[in-house]
């Protein structure tokens, strides 16, 4: 799969290394839309070109990725906006607003149907488009002290693997976007759950496997966020059969977490039960 699945990087016209991606960002929007039956493919050319015009835009190093979902409801498409701080947001906002290509692409028609041709519009289920803003997990195990360049401390520095052997959505032919409900009892215990679990994972499969925790902010309290980066679907095979061939995870995975002040239990128990899901994303081939 890998010799035909280029990873996000190819979508934007600039060195890997003046990108930001789930790695070294401090402020990501995740962003999906439904497009209409009928118009799939010109949602996907417009996403396509709006995409590569802001990410030749001087933006703060901005950079946008566009993922489709790789089972499931094929008519809803992802796209990941990474910038260093939720200011940057307000640049991107005076490019719609002002520029004039973006306003051509924005209210061009494109979309044709039974009525004439419409705007980009045309071709989202009204009312589908939704916004999560994800931010870096910090201060549970690492030195929140330490200098970075973004609004947090980037991602890349929850894990001990050394930064240019981590995958992330830029250099990742394969992401696994995981969504999980913390319990409000135990949302501190979800957290350093998490955090053990995406370590553990980092280290044992180094170079085929890396995860990263965010936090839903202005969204819903207590919703977290995964991004698990693959080098293959073999890799996420691997991850998959972890408990079942490595002793030392299943003991992470049996781990009372829970005090029993607080009724007991693993580290999966301090989330909602069925509260976690997974999507695998594949970013679009521009």
């Amino acid at each position: 799969m890998n010799e035909i699945m280029r990873p996000a990087s190819h979508q934007v016209d600039r060195p890997e290394s003046q990108l930001l991606h789930s790695g070294n960002a401090g402020f990501i929007i995740s962003r999906y839309a439904h497009f209409k039956p009928g118009h799939e493919q010109e949602g996907l050319n417009f996403v396509g070109e709006v995409l590569k015009h802001m990410n030749k835009a001087d933006l703060n190093g901005m950079t946008f990725f566009f993922f489709q979902k790789a089972f499931g409801d094929q008519a809803k498409h992802h796209w990941f906006i990474n910038m260093k701080s939720p200011l940057d947001y307000a640049a991107s906002l005076e490019m719609v607003d002002h520029d004039e290509t973006t306003k051509v692409l924005l209210e061009d028609g494109v979309v044709s149907d039974d009525g004439g041709f419409g705007s980009w519009g045309s071709a989202v289920e009204q009312g589908s488009i939704t916004e999560h803003i994800l931010v870096p997990q910090h201060g549970l195990d690492y030195s929140h002290d330490e200098e970075h360049e973004a609004w947090v401390p980037e991602a890349w520095r929850q894990t001990a693997v050394p930064q240019e052997e981590q995958l992330n959505s830029a250099n990742a032919p394969l992401m696994v976007h995981r969504v999980a409900y913390a319990r409000y009892p135990t949302r501190k215990e979800a957290r350093y759950y998490a955090f053990a679990w995406q370590n553990y994972v980092n280290e044992h499969l180094r170079g085929k496997v890396t995860a990263y925790l965010y936090e839903e902010t202005f969204g819903a309290m207590d919703r977290l966020h995964m991004l698990i980066h693959l080098a293959s679907y073999e890799a996420w095979e691997e991850l998959r059969n972890l408990p079942h061939r490595d002793p030392e995870f299943r003991k992470l995975l049996e781990r009372q977490m829970i005090s029993p002040e607080k009724g007991g239990g693993t580290g999966a128990q301090a989330f909602v039960p069925g509260g976690v899901t997974d999507t695998l994303l594949v970013p679009r081939q521009l």
